[in-house]
């Protein structure tokens, strides 16, 4: 595998800046369409003390879904 350092530090730049906006103020799309997410979820995890990023790959965004 070859791995361009400057991706490795894109990626990274880019994950910053998903972690640096407030979690509600982020529109989650999954196949281009705006994943529903619960107030519920958003504040339950606003005490967890985990990133933006870490919502999404941990999947705690679907353990309380929206009612929408």
């Amino acid at each position: 595998m070859r791995v361009s350092i400057e991706r490795i530090l894109w990626l990274r730049e880019e994950l910053s800046k998903i972690n640096r906006e407030r979690l509600e103020d982020i529109e989650f799309l999954k196949n281009g369409i705006v994943v529903a997410i619960s107030k519920e979820a958003l504040d339950k995890f606003s005490l967890t003390g985990l990133s933006n990023v870490d919502f999404i790959t941990s999947e705690y965004y679907k353990r309380h879904p929206t009612n929408a």
